[in-house]
């Protein structure tokens, strides 16, 4: 899958990276790159719609200076681009997420091996890294795992590390599907079974938990197929939006059936874990 860039640079930074992002998350962007001079945002080539970007920033261009260009991310580039960057994330003080050119962490209980190609979910996303903390407090053992919007297949890893039986990864970006068995494989991990697919791939299957770290527009487009995929008592982790998402997801999952069991955030971004009713 290709992606695109749009690198706007502010002045000042503060707080108007945070209204580009807010805003960009609404028309399908996925992921944020925030430095001392701006936002690098990356949305998927045939969802770009580059005259609601434009909008988007001339009404910000009102407010500050900004400069931006509009670049499409060679596939070819992204190992190159990542192992040029990459150091390892510390989720916690039980997992760690590395590559396999970097020492292994003997004295960590969870060690995850991840080599990206095209798919976001290194670890150093907020999203990534307060879904991954939430699911050391959730018991695995024995539990049905529906990951939804896999990408590199972390969530489902961890999840097979923590004890889960069968786990089920669904993404619709042929790259990360590609990646995430390769992923599962360096993880020596071979009870997840990738789908390269959407929500209508989850058919009549039931599960335990599922984790959804995607974004505001798909979890409120899919939210009754994740729930009626849902056992009694099932769990499950939304993240990948901001605190002004709460209340829309939150007003569509209690007309579903779902109860709030906590709301956690990192920096701008959100996680909520609930379960069914």
């Amino acid at each position: 899958m290709e992606y695109t860039e749009v690198d706007i640079r502010l002045n000042p930074v503060a707080p108007f990276a945070d209204i580009l992002v807010a805003r960009l998350n609404e028309i399908e962007f996925e992921s944020y790159n925030e430095d001392k001079t701006g936002v690098k945002a990356y949305v998927q080539t045939h969802l770009m719609d580059e005259g609601a970007v434009k909008e988007i920033i001339a009404e910000v261009a009102e407010l500050c200076e900004l400069n931006f260009t509009i670049n499409k991310v060679k596939q070819e580039n992204w190992n190159e681009q990542w192992e040029n960057n990459f150091e390892p994330v510390h989720i916690n003080e039980k997992c760690v997420i590395r590559a396999h050119f970097h020492d292994s962490f003997s004295d960590i209980e969870q060690e995850i091996i991840i080599t990206p190609k095209m798919s976001f979910g290194t670890g150093h996303h907020e999203t990534t890294s307060l879904v991954m903390n939430e699911m050391f407090g959730i018991d695995f053992k024995n539990k049905s795992v529906l990951d939804m919007g896999s990408g590199t297949g972390v969530l489902a890893i961890l999840a097979s590390k923590l004890g889960a039986s069968s786990l089920i990864g669904i993404d619709f970006d042929e790259w990360a599907f590609e990646n995430a068995e390769e992923n599962a494989k360096l993880n020596i991990v071979d009870n997840i079974d990738f789908i390269h697919g959407d929500a209508d791939a989850i058919g009549d299957a039931k599960f335990d938990i599922i984790l959804a770290n995607i974004n505001r527009n798909i979890i409120l487009q899919d939210i009754a197929t994740y729930v009626g995929a849902m056992n009694t008592q099932s769990e499950i982790l939304f993240s990948g939006f901001l605190k002004e998402d709460i209340p829309l997801i939150l007003e569509k999952s209690e007309q579903l059936g779902l109860e709030l069991v906590v709301s956690k955030h990192k920096n701008k971004w959100q996680m909520l874990h609930l379960k069914k009713a």
